[in-house]
């Protein structure tokens, strides 16, 4: 299993994003049941980085810039995009009953923390979060 990062020079949030993955798989090799084909954009307007993830069963691209093919598509500044790293899991989704799962859901409500992809692709995206997770919480 790697993570690998394709761009010559990566942007931080990629190379943050991608180590995170490989420390999280290392820690936790179970996680390795969450790589299923799935390709996901991660957007930062205010820092001006996209970074898409293409994740497969034997590893994980990780690159700078959007591509048309993106299952699921994350969009908030990037304070709230890390922030969603460390926010308790239930199912793979934001937990509710703890106070940072419920920022999570009112930054979903107010709309500043997008996701395309959401309805359609609910498995991808919890199969994300708990891949990104620092820890990622009960029922997982």
């Amino acid at each position: 299993m790697t993570v690998t990062v394709v761009s010559p020079e990566p942007s931080g949030l990629a190379s943050m994003v991608a180590e995170l993955i490989e420390q999280n798989l290392a820690r936790d090799p179970e996680r390795r049941t969450l790589l299923h084909p799935s390709v996901v954009v991660l957007d930062a307007p205010d820092a001006d980085v996209t970074v898409f993830l293409r994740i497969e069963r034997g590893g994980i691209r990780v690159g700078d810039g959007d591509v048309p093919d993106a299952h699921v598509r994350v969009r908030s500044d990037a304070g709230r995009l890390l922030g969603l790293t460390t926010t308790p899991l239930r199912f793979g989704l934001p937990d509710p009953f703890s106070p940072q799962g419920r920022a999570t859901v009112e930054d979903l409500v107010r709309r500043r923390l997008r996701i395309r992809g959401l309805l359609r692709h609910p498995l991808r995206l919890a199969r994300l979060t708990k891949l990104l997770a620092v820890d990622a919480g009960p029922s997982t």
